[in-house]
C-alpha cells in the first residue's frame, strides 16, 4: 500500500469556490510501514503563469527561438502538520492521521483558467518531506470563480445596444453598392446557461449574393510575459449558429437564439498576464474572390447574474474557529470539523430568487497548457494518480431567463426595424 493521501473538501463535492469564500477540508494520511521523514507540509497555492516560444530567422537564414514567461502569485499559505523545514529527522509510525484545515480565498483572485499558453491555477498541496531525496507530494486542484470584478460588470449595458457595418465590393469605378449588416442585442452582459436573442438585419444592395449567414460567440485570450513586451493572442470559438443567405438587391431580418455554454468569466482587470474577453461575431459569407462582410460587438460573460437585480456578494470571513484571515491557512481539531465553514453552493443569500447553478467543464478550451520549466517543477513530483490527468476547471451554469426585447429601443432602432 505504501503511503496514501486523500485531500477532501467539506460539503463541496465539485471543489468549486467563489473568490472571498472560505475553503475547508481535511487531509487523510495512511501509512503501512515505518517511514523516516523531516516534516509533513500542507500548502495552498494560487498563481497565474504564461509560457510560449517564438522562432525567428535572421538575414543569414539562421533560426533562433525566444521564450516568454510570466508569473503572478495570488495565494500562498503554508502550515506544517508534523515537524518543520528545520526539524531533525523523525519516525512516522504506521497508521491513519487526519488533519482539518481552512483558508479564506482572497477576494481579488481571478477565475481559474487552463489555456494553450498559460493558466490560472489553485491547489492544495501535501508534501511528505524526507532528507536527502525528493519527498512524496500529493495535490488536489480546485476551481475559483470570480464574481466581484465590478469594473468589468459596471461596463455592462442593460438596455438594447446596436452596431452596424458596411462593406462594398470591387474598386472605383466598378465599386458595388453596400452590403449593410446590423446587430441588435437586448444587453451586453450574460451568464453561461442563458440564451442570447440576436437580431441581425442584412441589407444587401450589392450585386453579390450572400450565400450563408453565421453568428457566434468568440473567446479572445491575450497572454503577457513578465520581462518583455511580448504578447500572444488566441481566439476560441465558444458557440455558433448559421442560416441561409440573402439574394442580391434584397434584405432580410434574422432572429438567432445563441446558447452560452460553460466558459470562464470575462477577466480584464484582475490578472495582469492573462486577459479574457468575449465578442459576438456576425459573418456574411460570399463566394469567389470577395472578402466576407463582418461585424463584431464586445460582450461580457459574468460569473454571476447581475441583473435584475444586481447581486451584491459580501463574503463572510468566518473561519473554523474564531475567524479566519484572508489567505491564511489554519488547522483545527477533529471535534471542530462539524462546525467547519462550508462554502455555500452559490454566493448570494438563500432567500434570493436565483437558483443554485450546476457546474460543467468548458469543452471549447484545451486542457493541456504548454508548460514552462517552473510550472513543470510545480507538478513533476506529484504522486497522486488523479494528478496524472489534466485538470479541467468547472464553471457555473445558471438557469435564468433570457433577456427580452421588452426594454424600450432607441427611436433610430425602431425606425430601422419597421423598414
Amino acid at each position: 500500500m505504501g503511503t496514501i493521501c486523500q485531500i477532501l473538501f467539506h460539503n463541496n463535492i465539485h471543489g468549486v469556490y467563489y473568490a472571498g469564500q472560505t475553503i475547508s477540508g481535511q487531509v487523510n494520511l495512511s501509512t503501512d510501514k515505518v517511514k523516516e521523514i523531516k516534516a509533513i507540509r500542507l500548502k495552498l497555492k494560487g498563481f497565474a503563469q504564461t509560457h510560449w516560444t517564438e522562432s525567428k530567422t535572421d538575414s543569414n537564414n539562421k533560426s533562433t527561438s525566444e521564450s516568454f514567461n510570466g508569473f503572478h502569485k495570488y495565494l500562498s499559505s503554508t502550515v506544517y502538520l508534523l515537524g518543520s523545514e528545520t526539524s531533525p529527522e523523525m519516525t512516522l509510525e504506521p497508521g491513519v492521521r487526519t488533519y482539518n484545515f481552512a483558508c479564506q480565498i482572497p477576494i481579488h483572485c481571478p477565475s481559474s483558467f487552463e489555456g494553450t499558453h498559460g493558466r490560472i491555477h489553485y491547489m492544495v498541496d501535501v508534501n511528505i518531506m524526507q532528507s536527502w531525496k525528493y519527498g512524496s507530494v500529493f495535490t488536489r486542484p480546485f476551481t475559483v470563480v470570480q464574481v466581484m470584478d465590478m469594473p468589468t460588470y459596471q461596463s455592462v449595458s442593460q438596455v438594447p445596444v446596436q452596431v452596424r457595418s458596411e462593406k462594398t465590393f470591387g474598386v472605383w469605378p466598378f465599386k458595388s453598392s453596400p452590403l449593410n449588416l446590423e446587430l441588435t442585442l437586448p444587453q451586453t452582459g450574460f451568464v453561461p446557461g442563458q440564451t442570447v436573442p440576436l437580431k441581425v438585419f442584412v441589407g444587401n444592395e450589392s450585386r453579390i449574393r450572400v450565400h450563408e449567414m453565421k453568428v457566434g460567440l468568440a473567446m479572445m485570450i491575450t497572454y503577457y510575459s513578465d520581462l518583455s513586451s511580448g504578447t500572444n493572442s488566441e481566439r476560441i470559438s465558444v458557440a455558433k449558429l448559421k442560416a441561409d443567405g440573402v439574394m442580391r438587391n434584397s434584405q432580410k431580418m434574422y432572429e438567432f437564439q445563441l446558447l452560452i455554454p460553460s466558459t470562464p468569466p470575462t477577466s480584464m482587470h484582475l490578472c495582469r498576464i492573462i486577459k479574457i474577453g468575449y465578442q459576438i461575431e456576425v459573418v456574411a459569407k460570399v463566394k469567389g474572390m470577395h472578402i466576407n462582410g463582418t461585424l463584431v460587438m464586445p460582450v461580457t460573460i459574468c460569473g454571476v447574474p447581475i441583473a435584475p437585480p444586481m447581486v451584491h456578494y459580501v463574503p463572510e470571513g468566518s473561519g473554523a474557529s474564531g475567524g479566519s484571515t484572508e489567505g491564511v491557512l489554519t488547522l483545527f481539531d477533529g471535534e471542530a470539523a462539524s462546525a467547519a465553514p462550508a462554502a455555500p453552493p452559490y454566493p448570494w443569500s438563500e432567500n434570493s430568487t436565483f437558483a443554485p447553478p450546476s457546474y460543467a467543464e468548458a469543452m471549447h478550451i484545451q486542457s493541456n497548457p504548454e508548460k514552462s520549466g517552473q510550472l513543470q517543477q510545480e507538478t513533476q513530483a506529484q504522486s497522486s494518480s488523479d494528478e496524472k490527468k489534466p485538470f479541467k476547471p468547472l464553471y457555473p451554469i445558471y438557469s435564468v431567463p433570457s433577456p427580452t426585447e421588452e426594454k424600450k429601443l432607441d427611436p433610430a432602432l425602431e425606425k430601422e426595424e419597421k423598414k
